[in-house]
């Protein structure tokens, strides 16, 4: 083998290990991404779940304040 192709060799090396490099990096990023929408969605329902609980505690509340006030006119 000439020095040219060793050189050849070399280079098709280092750009195969980069472009795995990259790849690698690329899908660290991409599972990064995916993570972090995972908990914004999770965030993002325990919120609502939260909203409708306290929508619901405040319904109770008022039906109760409606009944209490029913009786006390019909007493």
């Amino acid at each position: 083998m000439s020095v040219l192709d060793n050189a050849k060799d070399a280079m098709k090396s280092a750009g195969e290990k980069i472009s795995d490099v990259a790849e690698d990096a690329k899908d660290k990023l991409s599972d990064a991404a995916e993570t972090a929408k995972d908990k914004m969605s999770d965030a993002a329902d325990k919120a609502k779940a939260d909203a409708k609980v306290g929508k619901a505690k405040a319904e109770q509340g008022a039906t109760e304040a409606k009944n209490k006030a029913k009786d006390k006119m019909g007493k």
